[in-house]
């Protein structure tokens, strides 16, 4: 009895703790245009004129942790049923990690978000390299625009 019960709460907390590895979808930023408006006055190191814009499809990784959870659970209850003793409760650790990982896989690779559709933009800067930026919104913006590269974004200079 004493033995199912540390299996049950290890397989619990693995579950738990995977939880924690689960990635976090990205954050949407906003910007202060005036603000880099007059930054480009006096620094442009990262300005240039955009050459050309494409639409591309860019595959998001995030998952909510539920397949991860479920996984684990699964895997500790199934390995808690091979072995005895401390051969037991080493099967279900490893069963709970196991199917932790494969839980949290699966998730991601059975996600309805799939492709999500981004913008890619070809920039000559002003110091003649050339820079590629891809995003998630367009913000109507053009070849021929004048922007500034910040934070791998691109702000329309005026």
């Amino acid at each position: 009895m004493s033995s199912r019960f540390v299996s049950m709460a290890l397989t619990a907390v693995t579950g738990v703790a995977l939880v924690g590895c689960v990635a976090t979808p990205p954050r949407t930023r906003y910007y202060d245009d005036a603000y880099y408006q007059r930054r480009a006055a006096y620094d442009c190191s990262r300005c240039g004129v955009i050459k050309e814009v494409g639409r591309v499809y860019v595959r998001e990784n995030s998952t909510g942790g539920g397949g991860a959870v479920l996984g684990a659970i699964i895997g500790g209850v199934l390995g808690s049923t091979v072995g005895k003793g401390d051969g037991r409760t080493a099967a279900t650790v490893a069963g709970a990690v196991a199917g932790g990982f494969a839980g949290n896989a699966i998730e991601r690779n059975s996600n309805d978000r799939g492709d999500r559709e981004a913008w890619q933009f070809q920039v000559r800067l002003d110091d003649g390299r050339w820079a590629t930026v891809t995003q998630w919104d367009n913000n109507d913006l053009r070849p021929g625009d004048r922007v500034m590269i910040r934070d791998n974004h691109l702000i329309r200079l005026r």
